[in-house]
This record gives C-alpha cells, structure tokens and sequence, in this order.
C-alpha cells in the first residue's frame, strides 16, 4: 500500500471518484503523529479543567468551553454562583444559615439555625426563643410571675420557650400570664408546677397565644 506525505495547506475537492464511489469531500488519515492543531472547523476546548462541565458557546457547532466554576468530580456537583430553577428544588436537607431565601414565614425568635437564650427571673418579660432560670426557687416564693408581650408586639410566627428550674412544683408554681387582651388557648395564664417543666407557645394570630 502507498500513500502520499502532504505537507502545507491541503484542500478538498467538492468530489473524489474512486472507480464507481463517490465520496464527497471527506479527507481520511492517520493523525497518530500528530495533533491537528491546524485542522479547522473541527471542536476543541480550550480552557480545558479539571471536572469542569463543557458548555456550548454563542450557539456555534465549533465553540466549547469549560466552565470552571461548575464541576462534578463523580460524587458532588459543586457550582460557583447562582442557581436558578422554574420547578421546585428538592433535596434531602439544605445548608446555611437561609438569610438569603425569600417567601418563608419567620419563626422560632432567633436569627439563622440557632435560637436566643436568655435567663429570666420573676416578674421578666418574656422573649422570643428560650427563658430559663438560672437557679431555683426561693424558698420563700410559692409563685413566680412571668409575662409575655403585648408591647412592643410580637411577630405572627414567634416562639417563646419557658423552662423551669429543678425545684419548680404545686407549691412553687411558674405563671405565664398574657398582656391586655392576649390570650394563650382562650386563657390570660398558664401555670407550670413540675420540676423542669416546659412550655412552648406560639404568637399565632393577633392577640391571640397558642400552647403546645
């Protein structure tokens, strides 16, 4: 078998008519030594990164490129940048602190995935997140008196904890009581009387508390 050696530009002609086949401008060759670099028309990235999903470019046949900011190593697909979706977006959880997410209801009085804590005593004004005491009470004392607010006003969505101390009992009792007209479930208090007790109440409409 023979073949010819080319070198420098080489164009196809429209038609090559060995014998009785036709075959229209198609060129064939072994290309093992070399790149073809110079061969036009022919796709190429070149920006090429590692796990980097290829991307068309401008619509055009001939154009690709990596996009380093979006890759997939075979486990995790990791993008750099903002995602965009016209259905919902599943996922068996999410992560982050959610500041950025818009059209969910606020709850819970406290800022990203933590809750506030604050230590209370009798007669505090209650806040949203968890109130707690830091000792137990006194001997003396058969009721301590907790409220919850009515000014400044609460968020429809806020949650507020009460946990009582170890020595909280029947004879001394934790009152819940509401301000002006609130009510927690149609009442103006709530009692606790257990040790360690704890209740957990919701501002759920206006005016209006709900214990659960």
């Amino acid at each position: 078998m023979a073949y010819n050696t080319l070198s420098g530009t080489v164009i196809a002609a429209t038609k090559y008519l060995p014998g009785d086949l036709i075959v229209e401008n198609i060129v064939s060759g072994n290309l093992s030594t070399s790149d073809g670099s110079a061969i036009i028309n022919v796709p190429r990235i070149t920006n090429a990164t590692n796990n980097s999903l290829v991307t068309n470019v401008a619509g055009d046949s001939n154009t690709y490129t990596c996009e380093s900011d979006l890759t997939f190593d075979g486990g995790a697909l990791s993008l750099v940048g903002e995602m965009t979706a016209s259905i919902g977006v599943k996922a068996n959880f999410f992560e982050g602190d959610g500041s950025r997410l818009t059209g969910i209801t606020a709850s819970s009085g406290g800022s990203g995935d933590r809750i506030t804590a604050t230590a209370t005593v009798n007669g505090s004004l209650l806040t949203a997140g968890f109130n707690y005491f830091t000792g137990a009470i006194g001997a003396s004392v058969s009721t301590m008196t907790l409220s919850l607010p009515e000014t400044p006003a609460p968020t429809v969505g806020d949650v507020f904890y009460i946990k009582a101390p170890s020595n909280c009992s029947d004879v001394r009792k934790i009152t819940i009581e509401t301000s002006g007209t609130h009510t927690i479930d149609g009442l103006d208090k709530i009692i606790i009387e257990s040790p360690y007790g704890l209740a957990s109440i919701i501002y759920a409409t206006s005016g209006s508390w709900l214990l659960f």
